[in-house]
């Protein structure tokens, strides 16, 4: 997993680095330069545009400038513009401004007044006036400054993060001074701030660079967020032994006691036998138990006369899916009651009614089984513990419930986040606009329920399964079209998902 570094957590990376690798502050930086300068040409053609740096005295600033030198000694037309603060800078830009090489761009260095150039919208604009470290709203001049270059035709690319914007937490800023930024470029670690729909105005498409630091200079730095990468979910991924097959099946349980809601079913089964559990059982209303048969002969279907039955075995099941088509009436309510009793161990997933029932009654998240998941999409979130301003403080909220419940809750957005009872926070941002589709929560549902069946454990099944899903969206994507994807289409593809991460 990558983690999600904060700025002082970045500083003690640097400094690791410096000792461990023998990586300097101006190695790194020129470093980041050149990576940077290759990700750009893989978004903007930047023949033929003037580019407008505009630098400031910290660390970005630092980034900023060798930037500028390394695109005009490749020939590009660079426009600097330095901004003192104080009328000082600090030693890492100060050390990266005294190397330039002379005459190499046009460099104008600006300690109090400031003429804006007039730039066209052929041109681009490069930010790095602020980094992670800036901690209050700006302010005076450059209040002035940002909206200038917002207000400028040419698009922006911010380095580390658009200047203005906090790298965590914004709920205190001013976020009508922040640069909107069409992309972000980061270096080393993602910010938290790139992951919250409220940012999304400033921050744009964003990617993170990594520069070579080693996993031993990164070892001892504790962080409570992560970024979920195929190389470690490969190695997640469990062996299946030759002799297995004559071992005993693991099984998950369906509960559909609506009528209606077979299709929702059809689809959650499948996608648990297609994430490789062997065994599905489904209860359902007894006129839809023969349609459900003949539609997936493999599974072992129930009606509401087997209810008892399955509650007397109901530890039999690695997990139990309360979710779309359980109902919400009080038999449900009830029957909800019986099954997250102390003596049933095993963990449940829930989604849809099962969230919904939960709301009604807060009490039943105590009761909950350890180790159970809960799916839920934002307004699901708001429904049970009320409406929240932004993105971070519904993650902060979900991340104290599955602390005090020992439980683990998927937020299901652009980005999905999984909060678990330690206080980490697993962001995944595999996908793409077609999981908005009709059934595709029913997939997710499917396919982390079938990891629970074969044993692997919440963390791991929720990690994993949100990014099956996402693979399998963008495998659909790169064949088709992210418009025309449907539930069905993500199913067929989690075979090669799957094949994707073991090929890593």
């Amino acid at each position: 997993m990558q983690k999600i570094y904060s700025g002082k957590q970045l500083d003690i990376l640097y400094a690791q680095a410096a000792q461990l690798d023998k990586l300097s502050a101006q190695d790194h930086i020129e470093r980041a330069a050149v990576a940077f300068e290759r990700e750009l040409l893989r978004h903007y053609s930047l023949g033929g545009r003037s580019i407008y740096v505009f630098a400031g005295a910290g660390r970005c600033g630092a980034y900023a400038l060798s930037i500028a030198q390394t695109l005009s000694r490749r020939g590009h037309t660079v426009f600097a513009y330095l901004f003192y603060r104080g009328g000082k800078l600090s030693p890492d830009c100060e050390a990266i401004r005294e190397h330039l090489t002379q005459d190499a761009f046009r460099l104008e260095e600006v300690f109090t007044d400031f003429a804006p150039p007039r730039i066209s919208s052929g041109d681009l604009i490069i930010d790095g006036l602020f980094g992670v470290d800036l901690q209050t709203p700006l302010s005076d001049g450059y209040v002035a400054l940002v909206d200038f270059l917002n207000a400028a035709p040419a698009p922006i690319v911010s380095i580390e993060i658009p200047s203005g914007l906090f790298a965590e937490d914004n709920s205190g800023n001013t976020l009508e001074h922040v640069i909107r930024a069409e992309r972000t470029i980061s270096f080393d670690s993602p910010k938290l701030a790139f992951f919250f729909r409220e940012n999304d105005p400033y921050v744009g498409a964003w990617s993170c660079l990594s520069l070579g630091i080693s996993p031993q200079a990164q070892q001892d730095i504790d962080t409570a967020y992560y970024h979920v990468q195929d190389a470690a979910l490969s190695l997640a991924l469990q062996k299946r032994p030759r002799f297995s097959i004559e071992q005993p099946r693991e099984k998950v349980l369906l509960l559909a006691r609506m009528p209606g809601y077979i299709g929702k079913t059809l689809l959650s089964a499948r996608a648990v036998y297609r994430a490789g559990c062997s065994e599905v059982h489904a209860l359902v209303p007894g006129e839809e138990a023969l349609p459900l048969s003949l539609a997936l002969p493999e599974l072992t279907v129930y009606t509401p006369s087997n209810v008892q039955n399955l509650l007397s075995g109901i530890n039999a099941y690695r997990t139990v899916v309360v979710g779309e088509g359980f109902g919400l009436d009080s038999a449900a309510f009830h029957l909800l009651e019986a099954l997250i009793s102390p003596s049933h161990s095993r963990p449940f997933l829930f989604e849809g009614d099962g969230i919904t029932l939960l709301s009604s009654d807060l009490k039943l998240l105590k009761k909950l089984p350890k180790n159970s998941i809960l799916i839920a999409s934002h307004q699901e979130l708001d429904r049970m513990l009320g409406h929240f301003r932004s993105d971070r403080e519904r993650l902060e909220r979900a991340l104290e419930l599955a602390r005090d419940c020992d439980i683990y809750i998927i937020l299901r957005g652009t980005y999905s986040a999984l909060c678990t009872p330690t206080g980490a926070a697993f962001f995944d941002t595999t996908g793409n606009t077609g999981l908005q589709t009709q059934g595709a929560s029913n997939v997710l549902v499917g396919v982390v329920a079938g990891l629970l069946g074969q044993g692997y454990q919440s963390i791991t099944a929720a990690v994993l399964g949100l990014h099956l899903v996402g693979l399998s969206a963008e495998l659909y994507a790169g064949r088709y079209s992210e418009r025309s994807l449907t539930a069905t289409s993500l199913i067929d593809l989690l075979g090669e998902a799957y094949h994707q991460l073991e090929a890593k």
